[in-house]
């Protein structure tokens, strides 16, 4: 049988009172109810810290490792977007330089906006936007980095494609060193462009017309050089083109200088790039000093700016 009471006894070393404690079951009981309690909360509680104390160093590490990913996320979408400037420039310039050598004329893209990918059937697999890709990493999942292999895909393609083309441009079976000295490449002089090769409404009668080259404004005096090699086959009065200069550089390609205020040079003259040829002037049908530059293939004017290959003047 249970009791429902018991006793502690205190018994003392030098023979003092002994002491009696009468304690009751029920209490016994509540009192190891509550030891148990506490030892359990105070050994989960410590348990449950050392836990998560460990998730909390395994999440900060993931968290310094997705930093980390970021940056160099980030630094790879720079650098592809440096490279698509570059790849784009030297798209342009083989455009020209194909167009100059009379090869297949192909599409020039404008602008360094997002290309878009295209695989060898010409089927369209995205449209990669490197603008989307530089949001905060919180915009992202996986997809982000597959968007950014393809880009890298897209551009390695593509610097493929120029260097094959340029290869080919390049290999032409023609006298190289006289065939690229002769073509037109580099502005005639400096100035700024106030009116492009196409349709406009002419400054004179208002009629609408084609432009058949490129109006430079630049100071009274200027010299005007000569973009190639070439040989001069006119030099003087050509209608409302004033004072006028043309030079034949070879393989049905000519240009043509109006307005001039003086003529440096005359009808039979071999000329070099870089060599000055005449003067901006306003002779002519003009409303000021300005150099009318012409490109004419096989007689038939096209747009000086497919030729020049350097973009400042």
């Amino acid at each position: 049988m249970i009791a429902d009471h018991y006793s502690v006894i205190v018994i003392p070393k030098d023979r003092a009172k002994i002491r009696r404690w009468q304690i009751s079951r029920r209490r016994v009981l509540s009192v190891l109810v509550f030891s148990c309690g506490f030892f359990g909360f105070v050994f989960f509680s410590v348990a449950g810290f050392l836990y998560y104390k460990g998730e909390y160093s395994k999440t900060s590490d993931l968290r310094s490792r997705g930093e980390r990913y970021e940056q160099e996320r980030l630094k790879l979408v720079g650098r592809l977007q440096e490279l698509e400037g570059v790849v784009q420039r030297t798209e342009n310039l083989a455009s020209k330089l194909e167009r100059a050598a009379g090869l297949n004329n192909r599409q020039v893209k404008v602008g360094l906006g997002p290309l878009d990918v295209v695989d060898k059937k010409g089927m369209q697999l995205a449209s990669l936007n490197l603008k989307e890709m530089t949001k905060p990493a919180e915009y992202f999942d996986e997809s982000s980095l597959k968007v950014v292999n393809l880009k890298a895909i897209d551009l390695q393609e593509e610097a493929q494609d120029v260097e094959n083309r340029l290869d080919q441009v390049f290999h032409l079976k023609r006298d190289p060193n006289y065939f690229w000295a002769s073509m037109p490449t580099v502005w005639p002089v400096k100035g700024w462009v106030t009116s492009d090769f196409g349709m406009r409404r002419s400054p004179l009668t208002g009629a609408r017309q084609l432009h058949g080259g490129v109006d430079i404004a630049a100071p009274y005096g200027a010299n005007i050089t000569a973009p190639g090699d070439g040989v001069v086959t006119y030099a003087g009065p050509h209608g409302g083109y004033g004072r006028a200069l043309i030079i034949d550089h070879g393989y049905g390609m000519a240009t043509m200088y109006g307005h001039a205020s003086k003529l440096l040079v005359k009808e039979g003259d071999v000329v070099k790039r870089g060599m000055k040829v005449a003067q901006v002037g306003s002779t002519g049908r003009s409303t000021g000093p300005h150099l009318h530059y012409e490109v004419l293939i096989d007689g038939v004017p096209a747009n000086p700016k497919h030729y020049i290959l350097n973009d400042a003047m």
